[in-house]
């Protein structure tokens, strides 16, 4: 599971879109923001460690696509370890959009992608099959608990790791898949993806409205507040006593 190779599935075309994407919405998102917390708190902790040594952190999670230089915002505003690591992440998935870049590193990929698609070949349309492609297990987890859903593998000639012998299902599958596929060789079918992330904002908010970390919270943004204690949770022993001033203090560029 990844997802530029995502996995297929399908269910009853009774199940409206706007059902889909509500359901999404309610249980999968929410499970989005918290790998966007774990993803703004790995680099802010490898930020931490670098010693201000914080160009090496971004070469290394970018694969030397992102520089110091790049993060303008945090250059303008003295911004601190968490405005950066937050920014960092922005960056890097505006950067993902380009067809040559390469794609960050599992931990902070938080790309999540559902495509929609009918079969052609079904006058009745019973189903709707879907790849659902993302970097995270837990989001995976929560895809198959909506209503309907239902495994329906995709089927790869050339893939050594399918036992055709084991899935007797399986010439049937590649037949529909086959015929589900054919019209978007040159389109893209109509999708429902993760929001775009916007660490930065929810960051700069939080820093400066430092009173409020507790609504901010309650409406889905990451705060400082849920930062620092996850850095804290990973540092375990080895946190700092004053982990919140040392996240949060202004560095001058």
């Amino acid at each position: 599971m990844t997802y530029t190779q995502p996995l297929g599935y399908r269910l009853p075309a009774s199940q409206s879109l706007p059902s889909l994407s509500r359901a999404l919405e309610r249980f999968g998102w929410p499970l989005w923001r918290t790998e966007v917390l774990r993803a703004v708190s790995t680099v802010s902790a490898e930020l931490l460690a670098s010693h201000g040594d914080h160009g090496s952190v971004y070469r290394k999670w970018s694969h030397d696509q992102i520089s110091e230089s790049d993060l303008v915002l945090s250059h303008v505003s003295d911004g601190s370890i968490v405005y950066r690591a937050a920014e960092f992440l922005d960056i890097g998935h505006s950067l993902m959009h380009r067809m040559s870049a390469l794609p960050l590193p599992v931990k902070l990929d938080l790309r999540c992608r559902a495509q929609l698609m009918d079969d052609p070949g079904d006058p009745e349309r019973q189903w709707t099959y879907v790849l659902f492609g993302t970097e995270h297990q837990r989001l995976e987890d929560a895809f198959l608990q909506l209503r309907g859903i239902e495994v329906y593998a995709l089927t790869v000639e050339d893939d050594i790791l399918q036992d055709h012998e084991s899935d007797p299902l399986w010439s049937a599958r590649s037949v529909v898949w086959d015929r589900v596929l054919a019209p978007y060789t040159r389109s893209s079918p109509l999708s429902i993806s993760a929001p775009e992330p916007q660490v930065t904002f929810d960051i700069g908010e939080s820093l400066y409205y430092t009173h409020m970390d507790d609504e901010f919270q309650a409406q889905g943004k990451t705060t400082v507040t849920a930062v620092v204690k996850e850095v804290s949770r990973m540092l375990g022993d080895q946190a700092p006593g004053d982990l919140l001033e040392q996240l949060t203090a202004p560095i001058k560029s």
